[in-house]
């Protein structure tokens, strides 16, 4: 799946990144004024604030500088990140009016961050650390394998303070290395370059085994998917785990390296589990997975196509999975492509349904964050009934433990899944 990275993102045009620096002197802060009532959404818990809400934007001010926001009374509102070059204008730091925005700055974030994920469990070694405005550091993801961190800067605020940022990440959690992902497109809405992975700080393996409970999962830090592995479905990986002492079989879509399927094995060793996914590496590490937990790779199948072509021809030869898992990639990460993404959401569920076996189970899920969760259980609802199938719906996912969001910001709910039984 996705993480905040690939959250639907109205951004729009962008200028220059600037230059990294810290803003501790509050006297070198620029004023932005808001129009008459537009301080509504800060003011009740949105961190985010469009070109349009100001009187005027100064172009002379640097993309990602820090800026401070009054209302149209001239009273001090918030600060936080501006890029007056872009749509998306505004994202919030703080409403604390002398809070400087510097290391220390982030270093308290992310210690704030670090109590929150201490409560997951202590078999746990993958997960997100900081999951960008819901922990208060927007354009931020860092998500933790065993010792090490990856990051993600995907706006000009946070690449301006990268340094502060990493200065703060050693400070406060004291890794045995920093990898920054910088491969991700969302950062040219910001006018950024997109390059590849470095490590900024310590060393970072090629490769870093972290634990889930039972199982064990081999990350690639440096050019898996998102950071290297998909941490916002441990807890639908859990469920699949809880419910496999029910099932004989398993199709596992969009599989990369195999996730879901390893999580039913650990809760049932005799689930026949059949991975479909159209990458050859993402096979071949699923492969080593099943290896890396004592499964023989042999006893399962492993197809290297593509998934709607797989279902049709599943469908054609009668073939029943007891769970089909549907994770695919996200289909939009803007409104303009919600409507044809929609109709691709009907589409796969429909044949994902006739492959599910009677009063068989189907976890769907996606990841685009300008889908709400509305609209994508009315695709689902669509698909099956050109399935010709009815469901019963009982449990529905969102965000989870590592990758909060904010009460009143849906644009941050890009996670949604739904378990249904089929009839």
């Amino acid at each position: 799946m996705a993480n905040s990275s690939d959250n639907f993102d109205n951004s729009g045009d962008s200028g220059d990144s600037g230059d990294s620096g810290d803003s501790g002197d509050d006297t070198a802060i620029p004023q932005v004024t808001l129009m008459p009532g537009r301080d509504y959404t800060l003011l009740h818990g949105h961190p985010w604030l469009f070109s349009g809400a100001f009187r005027a934007l100064p172009a002379n001010i640097p993309a990602g500088a820090v800026a401070d926001v009054v209302n149209a009374s001239g009273e001090w509102v918030a600060r936080g990140h501006l890029n007056a070059r872009n749509s998306l204008a505004f994202r919030l730091l703080t409403r604390t009016p002398d809070e400087p925005i510097d290391t220390d700055f982030y270093r308290r974030r992310i210690e704030r961050a670090s109590r929150l994920r201490q409560l997951l469990p202590g078999d746990v070694s993958g997960y997100r650390v900081i999951n960008a405005e819901a922990d208060g550091i927007p354009g931020l993801i860092v998500d933790r394998y065993d010792r090490w961190l990856v990051t993600q800067f995907s706006t000009a605020g946070a690449e301006r303070h990268r340094e502060l940022v990493l200065d703060a990440l050693e400070q406060a959690l004291a890794p045995a290395g920093i990898l920054v992902r910088d491969d991700i497109r969302v950062r040219e809405r910001e006018g950024l370059p997109v390059g590849g992975a470095s490590i900024a700080r310590g060393s970072m393996p090629t490769e870093i085994e972290i634990s889930e409970g039972a199982v064990r999962y081999l990350v690639d830090p440096h050019g898996g998917q998102k950071t290297g592995f998909f941490l916002d479905q441990r807890e639908k990986r859990q469920r699949t785990h809880q419910l496999a002492s029910h099932l004989t079989s398993m199709l596992n879509l969009f599989a990369y390296s195999g996730g879901f399927a390893l999580a039913a094995l650990a809760g049932n060793p005799a689930v026949h589990t059949v991975n479909v996914d159209s990458s050859g590496p993402a096979l071949a590490l699923a492969r080593r997975n099943y290896q890396l937990n004592g499964h023989s790779p042999e006893a399962h199948g492993f197809e290297e196509r593509d998934v709607t072509r797989y279902l049709q021809a599943a469908s054609d030869t009668a073939q029943r999975f007891d769970l089909v898992v549907v994770d695919p990639p996200a289909y939009a990460r803007s409104h303009a492509k919600k409507e044809r993404a929609l109709h691709a959401y009907e589409q796969l569920n429909a044949l994902a349904a006739r492959v599910v076996a009677p009063d068989g189970l189907m976890l769907t899920c996606s990841c685009s964050g300008a889908v709400n969760a509305a609209e994508f259980e009315t695709a689902v609802r669509a698909g099956l009934v050109r399935a010709g199938r009815t469901a019963q719906l009982f449990e529905v996912f969102g965000p989870a433990l590592d990758h909060p969001t904010l009460p009143g910001f849906p644009e941050d709910r890009y996670l949604k899944a739904l378990l249904l039984r089929l009839n």
